[in-house]
């Protein structure tokens, strides 16, 4: 339970919490049984409570999974005292802090103003990767890989979709955090520092909103281009049809054995149902070239 502390105020941080920390936890702030409860394992929705000595709020936010290939929620339970935070969490993201200038904080409202501004910085950075791959989905139209880039615009889709998903989650978190804040810290400050946050966290949701309209109108393009070539392989091969289909039934006519039938008891007689056929398919094929067909 590794404790930072400064002149004014204490952050102290808990990875995957034991009946240990559990128990500190609940006798130092005088938590609630079922508070406790909740801090044993992640939680099923958003919350902010203000009690008796301590704010309580549950915060949401994407980390990008290199493996999966696509961004996971994360989850960090703070409790606020007016001179301490404790953040209590599931999975490692030390280095999200390790550039975070938070030991000089001058009490708990502009430590905890700072603790979610550093997440709030690197959801931002982070879009850099959606933001990249989105260049260069663009970057490939028009250079015959539809197939390729559709695949990357189905994972781009996914991969946008779950950001944007766990960033809206935050918007009502510090709209709350916002109101009960301002109740439990009793300070002017507290509107400027969370208003703050709140335009932070509309900047990143815009850049998502952003990108997903791109990755829309690239996705629209992309399947134009599809449809444009299928139709034109559609249409050759219809044209060939067409081009194949009087002959068989030319050459059919000539080899059902009828008695009377016509130029087949002639001496040049091959040669001349031959030329037939080429004349006629050298005649549609110019027909359907004028047509642009072929």
């Amino acid at each position: 339970m590794p404790i930072t502390k400064s002149k004014h105020v204490a952050w102290t941080d808990v990875v995957k919490p034991t009946e240990e920390d559990l128990t500190h936890l609940k006798k130092k702030f005088g938590l609630h049984p079922l508070l406790v409860q909740e801090l044993r394992m992640p939680s099923s929705r958003t919350r902010v409570e203000a009690r008796d000595g301590y704010l309580y709020f549950i915060y949401y936010f994407p980390i990008y999974d290199t493996t999966e290939g696509t961004s996971s929620r994360t989850e960090v339970d703070v409790i606020v005292t007016k001179d301490e935070l404790v953040s209590v969490h599931y999975d490692r993201f030390v280095n999200i802090f390790e550039d975070a200038d938070l030991h000089d904080a001058k009490d708990s409202l502009e430590l905890t103003y700072r603790f979610l501004k550093q997440i709030l910085t690197f959801e931002e950075r982070q879009l850099r990767h959606i933001r990249e791959k989105v260049e260069g989905v663009g970057k490939e139209l028009f250079k015959n890989q539809e197939r390729k880039v559709l695949e990357k615009i189905n994972y781009l889709k996914r991969d946008i979709s779950e950001y944007r998903m766990v960033v809206r989650l935050q918007e009502p978190i510090l709209h709350s955090l916002l109101l009960k804040g301002g109740v439990f810290w009793g300070n002017q400050d507290v509107e400027i520092y969370l208003a703050d946050l709140m335009g932070e966290q509309a900047k990143i949701a815009s850049q998502l909103e952003d990108c997903r309209e791109t990755i829309a109108d690239f996705d629209g393009t992309n399947t134009q281009i599809m449809n444009l070539k299928t139709n034109a392989v559609m249409r050759t091969l219809t044209s060939l049809s067409l081009l194949t289909f009087p002959s068989m039934v030319f050459l059919a006519l000539f080899t059902t054995g009828a008695r009377g039938t016509p130029i087949v008891d002639l001496s040049y007689g091959f040669w001349i149902i031959a030329g037939v056929l080429a004349i006629a398919i050298i005649s549609l094929a110019v027909y359907f070239k004028k047509k642009d067909w072929l």
